[in-house]
């Protein structure tokens, strides 16, 4: 008697395992698939929206002064994508980079610069603003552009001026609150129900407004403290500043994928669970 195909499906890593996905909607599609292809049941929560400035202006003023800087440093592949549409717009290329030194904050940022034809010169180890600094050694006199999100840490910046680099910051994009849950995520009351139900084995926060929108969303629904609402699930964030943000808001965090990129996260989900340790016994 042939077996069921649900047998398959339970060899799976993550299987029966309920995971909360926070990202943007239009970047949450490869951790989504990642996660459903281990075996998770993938609830889409998005809670934040990648949105255009208010004003392109001071971005396409730096984008036509570019020949008087040394070095563009990508801090995300938002940013890059926000900058090569407006590049284009204004009727060049990636060869108006070519003098420049780039700088790539994290592996998908790298890549996102190589499929524009652009080999950043740097791609620092750590992610933080003392790793980053570090790495790109005498920075006095030399001149940056930083695209960057409107609700950016100030870290880099002032780390660069201090050292004596001059530095200009405009807004690529904005990172606001998604106002209304679209087809297939689940809505924040159906979500709430399942934490308060401890359905929910863990949820995924990618950066720091990940972290601040869900916690508004959720407030807007519930009168629990984010911090005992989650208390039956495991927290996993990427990056250190993420993390960071989670525990200024009462959360523990469980895990913390090392590098900026979905595939960490899924590999440091794994090796929890792979450990055998599961929301049972996690120390809060």
């Amino acid at each position: 008697m042939s077996q069921p195909l649900t047998t398959a499906n339970e060899t799976r890593p993550l299987t029966g395992k309920k995971i909360v996905v926070t990202r943007a909607r239009q970047q949450a599609s490869t951790l989504l698939a990642r996660l459903e292809a281990l075996g998770a049941q993938a609830i889409e929560f998005p809670v934040i929206q990648i949105v255009a400035p208010e004003s392109f202006e001071p971005m396409d003023r730096a984008i036509a002064r570019l020949d008087q800087f040394d070095w563009v440093i990508f801090t995300s592949v938002n940013g890059v994508e926000y900058f090569w549409q407006r590049l284009e717009a204004l009727g060049s290329t990636s060869a108006a980079l070519t003098h420049l030194n780039v700088c790539a904050i994290g592996p998908a940022t790298g890549a996102a610069l190589s499929q524009r034809g652009i080999t950043p010169a740097l791609v620092p180890q750590k992610f933080v603003a003392e790793g980053i600094l570090a790495d790109l050694g005498q920075v006095a006199g030399q001149r940056f552009l930083l695209p960057r999100a409107e609700l950016a840490r100030e870290a880099l910046l002032e780390g660069l001026e201090a050292q004596g680099a001059f530095v200009q910051q405009v807004v690529a994009y904005r990172t606001v609150v998604a106002d209304e849950e679209g087809t297939g995520s689940t809505g924040a009351p159906e979500l709430v129900r399942l934490f308060e139900a401890g359905e929910i084995d863990l949820v995924t926060f990618t950066s720091s407004s990940t972290v601040r929108f869900f916690g508004e969303r959720l407030a807007a629904i519930s009168a629990t403290a984010l911090p005992v609402l989650l208390s039956n699930t495991v927290v996993a964030c990427i990056g250190p500043i993420t993390a960071g943000t989670a525990r200024e808001m009462g959360l523990t965090v469980s895990l913390e994928a090392p590098e900026f990129t979905v595939e960490h996260l899924v590999q440091a989900i794994l090796g929890y669970y792979g450990s055998g340790r599961d929301t049972a016994n996690v120390e809060r």
